[in-house]
């Protein structure tokens, strides 16, 4: 009785907390460049049911099968009578299908996509065999339908998990999120009349001078302060090659390497870069973005194009979160209504029954 109660109660934690994202979204559909977040969710660890007593004459058992989809390093798997075990944090999951790739060490490993389609396993899941993890190497390999992980024609696992006679199948208690993870997809580029307006075509971000550190932003809304540098609106410094981004000219113009020419002449450039651990950068203030402490960021060269006179809009589609608020609401309250009846019945039980 009370799984199903507390798996009522993690939906509504779940869209709870979904709920929050979404309007936020919605609060910022019209701020310059804000990126939309998207909530992760994924199903509690899965946990084997046993059962006490009862007849062990489960004929299917032994009949064990794979079916597998492979795709280079990649390979869905759908498994008959059996399971695949995976190492998570708060013990093994047990589950009858799952992707998987190679992580960065060489094991196979469940992963994720975040916003752009890039396949990431640094928080996924190692999957167990009868030795341990599973390490495959860089080489090539392949899953048979028996379930054995084969290398250079060597088989080094097998994926069934060994399961007792009075398993009987598996459960878990509902969803959680997994992560919030922030869609940097470009918003439509807005051209103005303000020559100190910049935005980037492409990725990349410029890089701000901040009293916490360097931050970087797809925010270029600039203006000059007193000492004629460049700066954001809260008046922090814009970086550049050569330190801090000095205007003493009225004659500047930048191109779309984000060089600033001055009366004519390449006086400096904009520090800019590309991330490719996107999805370790935290949202900050206005606009801002950082890596937390011990999180090194991963630069790439930056290849996109800066445009003078324009601003780039948030990437949020209002409709488009309204649809997904609806849609969280109601998967509240649906969750609300199995928790509302648990309620009820456990009330009968305890009230009613108790009198007989």
């Amino acid at each position: 009785m009370f799984r199903g109660l507390y798996t009522a109660g993690s939906a509504m934690i779940t869209n709870t907390r979904t709920i929050d994202i979404l309007s936020n979204n919605m609060a910022n559909a019209n701020t310059i460049a804000f990126k939309r977040d998207i909530v992760l969710s994924e199903s509690f660890e899965d946990t084997l049911l046993s059962r006490i007593n009862g007849s062990d004459d489960y004929p299917n058992r032994t009949n064990r099968s794979a079916e597998v989809k492979q795709s280079g390093k990649e390979v869905s798997i759908d498994l008959t009578n059996g399971y695949l075990q995976t190492k998570v944090p708060y013990g093994m999951s047990y589950s009858n299908s799952a992707k998987l790739t190679v992580d960065s060490e060489g094991y196979l490993s469940t992963y994720y996509k975040d916003s752009e389609g890039k396949i990431l396993t640094d928080h996924g899941y190692r999957v167990y065999g009868s030795n341990g993890p599973i390490k495959v190497g860089d080489g090539d390999y392949e899953i048979d339908k028996n379930g054995n992980v084969v290398v250079d024609g060597e088989t080094l696992d097998n994926i069934f998990t060994p399961i007792a006679k009075n398993i009987i199948g598996t459960m878990n208690s509902g969803i959680k999120i997994e992560r919030v993870v922030t869609n940097f997809e470009q918003g439509q580029l807005r051209a103005t009349s303000n020559p100190l307006d910049f935005a980037i075509r492409g990725d990349g971000f410029f890089e701000i001078d901040t009293p916490d550190g360097i931050r970087y932003t797809r925010d270029g809304r600039f203006k000059i302060n007193a000492e004629s540098e460049l700066v954001t609106t809260e008046g922090f410094n814009v970086v550049g090659f050569n330190g801090n981004i000095v205007l003493d000219s009225d004659n500047v113009s930048v191109n779309k390497f984000g060089e600033i020419i001055m009366d004519g002449e390449t006086k400096d450039k904009f520090k800019m870069l590309d991330i490719e651990n996107k999805y370790d950068l935290r949202k900050q203030g206005a606009g801002y973005f950082y890596l937390e402490d011990g999180i090194e960021v991963k630069e790439l060269p930056f290849e996109g194009a800066v445009e003078q006179g324009h601003i780039e809009d948030t990437n949020v589609s209002s409709m488009k979160e309204m649809i997904e608020l609806l849609s969280a609401y109601r998967n509240y309250e649906t969750s609300q209504r199995v928790v509302k009846a648990y309620d009820e019945t456990i009330a009968k039980a305890a009230n009613e029954i108790g009198r007989i």
